[in-house]
């Protein structure tokens, strides 16, 4: 079944359809939604919100554009929206993921752990856009045409964007080494 089919299923209310559409995206919102919020709480309760306004708002997708766009897009608005009002109350050093890796000796464990926690505290420190384009293509391994798509801009700015974003991210890393 094809996605504008089961868009127009769930327009009619159809609960299976409706599951399809979580299970395709509910991994990819809460991805972003933890790059934006920083704990695993936040993000399911962004992710929770992201999905009520689908739900809510399914009657205006248009279905000969991208459903993945759209959602993005509302992912995209709902995160930076979030960050806007939560931005002062956001501590960097509160971001403690317990992210568990099988087969590790306890240093490999710690180490690792360090490392993504300075990612997403450095990732924290980069502007919306930014964090958000960067997230998709490094850490979603989005191509520059899925972004160029999912975002509707032009993919020459979707490349500028992210090479900008990585310049800033490594001299956020050397300014903390320093």
């Amino acid at each position: 079944m094809d996605m504008n089919e089961i868009v127009r299923r769930c327009k009619q209310g159809n609960e299976e359809a409706w599951n399809m559409i979580i299970n395709k995206y509910s991994k990819t919102v809460y991805n972003i939604a933890l790059n934006f919020a920083h704990n695993r709480d936040d993000a399911s309760d962004i992710t929770q919100d992201v999905f009520l306004k689908i739900y809510n708002n399914i009657d205006k997708f248009i279905e000969n554009k991208s459903f993945t766009s759209w959602i993005l897009r509302i992912t995209k608005n709902h995160c930076i929206d979030y960050w806007r009002k939560n931005k002062k109350y956001l501590n960097k050093s509160e971001m403690n993921e317990n992210i568990i890796f099988e087969h590790q000796t306890p240093e490999d464990f710690s180490t690792r752990e360090f490392d993504i926690l300075t990612l997403r505290k450095n990732l924290f420190a980069l502007e919306p856009e930014l964090r958000l384009i960067l997230t998709m293509r490094d850490i979603q391994s989005f191509s520059y045409n899925e972004i160029s798509e999912d975002l509707a801009i032009p993919i020459g700015t979707v490349k500028s964007r992210i090479n900008r974003a990585r310049i800033k991210l490594a001299k956020i890393f050397l300014n903390e080494e320093n």
